[in-house]
């Protein structure tokens, strides 16, 4: 007979401004864990795609990450998630100057982050605003912020390998 408990199912969400490697990262991290892996949907919604974000987008974006995660429940022991709640929080005060909340906490729930600091270079991007080093500097200082109160790392590292390195180290599992 085995009395071993099963092992809880894990959600972790990579965040942090845009073009720091939060991609690469995640599909790295989930690879490497065989974890799923669940992009980043704003990328794909069609609000975002033509300019026309509102308030219900971003209810529209935390409900399809959640039930990406949801889904991946019955198959893995857990998920890798390239942006989520944060991200949307903060964009939303950048993009339309309120601080967006979810009506639903995430479901699966966020066990733990891991911030991608931002780096240096630079990759043009029609989603991206932020070329400049020094104001993507400045909203990751807000990333830091929010995160004070939740479970995370910072993914230390120039390089995706270093990064994907530093984090199993760091790995709280």
């Amino acid at each position: 007979m085995n009395d071993a408990l099963p092992t809880p199912f894990r959600r972790v969400v990579v965040t942090g401004v845009e073009c720091s490697g939060k991609t690469t990262l995640s599909k790295n991290l989930a690879n490497h864990l065989g974890w799923a892996w669940i992009p980043e949907h704003a990328r794909t919604h069609p609000d975002v795609l033509a300019d026309q974000v509102s308030e219900s987008t971003f209810e529209e974006l935390h409900e399809s990450q959640s039930n990406a995660a949801a889904m991946a429940k019955s198959e893995y022991p857990g998920v890798i998630c390239d942006t989520g709640d944060l991200v949307l929080r903060i964009w939303s005060e950048a993009k339309l100057d309120f601080s967006w909340h979810p009506v639903t906490p995430p479901d699966p729930r966020v066990d733990f982050h891991i911030l991608c600091p931002a780096l240096s270079s630079w990759e043009e991007d029609p989603l991206r605003t932020l070329p400049r080093f020094e104001d993507r500097l400045m909203l990751e200082q807000k990333y830091r912020e929010h995160l004070q109160h939740r479970h995370y790392l910072v993914a230390e590292g120039d390089t995706p390998e270093a990064r994907l390195e530093h984090v199993l180290n760091q790995w709280p599992w």
